[in-house]
């Protein structure tokens, strides 16, 4: 009777142990850094980094490539179908949008979610 509840006692430790996850907009603001790292300030990729770059850290700067050009992309698609008067995003390019996230606090971030995040660094 007793021996059904090893494994739930085996497994209680690494529960105790276990970090809490991190807010997705903690880990965009992460991503935007390895990202920027990546690129000089005209916005050029850096060739050594493919050399001596990561795995992981391409991963974090393609998530963080890829999340802004879709919201650049779908926030240019909401202004067209809604003929609204809602204004486009002040950053002139994704590479600038994703300097601007890099710059966030992660302490300041940690309470919003990405959406407020990337509006934020729209300038709206």
């Amino acid at each position: 009777m007793m021996l059904r509840y090893v494994p739930i006692l085996l497994l209680l430790p690494a529960c105790v142990m276990a970090k809490p996850a991190e807010p997705e907009s903690v880990k965009l603001v992460n991503a935007c850094k390895e990202l920027v790292a990546m690129y000089d300030r005209d916005g050029q990729e850096n060739k050594l980094v493919s050399w001596f770059g990561s795995v992981s850290e391409g991963m974090q700067a393609g998530y963080c490539r890829g999340v802004i050009v879709e919201f650049r992309r779908n926030d240019a698609l909401r202004i067209a179908e809604q003929w609204s008067n809602r204004q486009s995003c002040d950053e002139p390019d994704w590479f600038s949008q994703a300097q601007k996230v890099a710059s966030y606090s992660i302490d300041s971030v940690s309470q919003h979610s990405v959406d407020r995040l990337l509006e934020a660094s729209c300038g709206r």
